[in-house]
């Protein structure tokens, strides 16, 4: 209709029906185009906030999988620490010198939420979240997953090997059955069963303890189970600082997530 319009215009030599004309359609053209970088920055602005609130989720779900996680090795290192003494004793209880040799060999491990980050990198639309958020928190909690790390170190310890060679299967088998893990309603380990409540002959119970004492091996190696323990914590309290700071780091400028 307006190409027509201006078609006649031009025929008719009406100039100022032809500036008219052609302003409209510049300005449609115009208003057009910054509709459309509206929407896109609308759709963009939207999307980024559908990121955050998806990093939000995984990142808090991951600080209370270490927390966790972290809580569940502090039970463990009382294990170490327990065997260690017992060792040096010489008459200990087998049964509780079995028990906690076997509970210093526990791993555990909470599996990180990656998905959505992996999403937005490999999208190309880091530039959509806060700013400054990906520039420290966000790139050293993903860039490096310690709590993995930690757990493929401490499943391969010879102190684990070691101990879980010496203790003989029917006692492992018991103790798994009513000494093992406490987990909560999703499965996360939390702790050791309280009472612990495993049904093996005192005599069963020396023998093992016999065989854990008189293995120079180890004490050797849980000096060292002590050491990569101490790390994997240390590790894991490392992990709940950097969520806190990604965390942090996704609130923007107004205080919202």
């Amino acid at each position: 209709m307006i190409l027509r319009r201006l078609t006649t215009a031009l025929r008719k030599q009406d100039w100022f029906t032809v500036a008219v004309e052609t302003l409209i359609v510049v300005l449609g053209v115009f208003l057009g185009i910054q509709l459309g970088n509206w929407n896109a920055a609308r759709a963009s602005h939207q999307l980024g906030e559908d990121y955050v609130e998806r990093l939000t989720e995984d990142l808090q779900r991951d600080r209370y999988g270490a927390r966790h996680i972290a809580d569940y090795y502090r039970e463990v290192m009382v294990a170490v620490i327990e065997t260690d003494r017992l060792l040096s004793t010489e008459d200990p209880d087998p049964r509780e010198l079995v028990i906690n040799a076997y509970r210093a060999t526990e791993i555990a491990q909470w599996p990180q939420s990656r998905s959505t980050w992996e999403q937005i990198v490999s999208s190309g639309h880091l530039g959509l979240l806060p700013q400054g958020a990906t520039m420290d928190a966000l790139n050293l909690y993903f860039g490096y997953n310690q709590s993995q790390a930690s757990y493929l170190v401490m499943e391969n310890s010879d102190y684990r090997k070691i101990a879980r060679s010496v203790i003989p299967i029917p006692i492992q088998e018991e103790i798994r059955t009513g000494c093992s893990d406490v987990l909560d309603e999703i499965g996360t380990p939390t702790g050791f069963a309280d009472p612990c409540v495993v049904n093996v002959p005192p005599e069963a119970f020396a023998s093992a303890a016999q065989l854990l004492k008189s293995d120079i091996r180890i004490r050797e190696t849980l000096s060292y189970q002590y050491s990569e323990l101490s790390t994997a914590l240390n590790n894991l309290t490392g992990t709940v600082d950097y969520i806190d700071g990604a965390l942090e780091a996704l609130v923007d400028e107004d205080g919202l997530q």
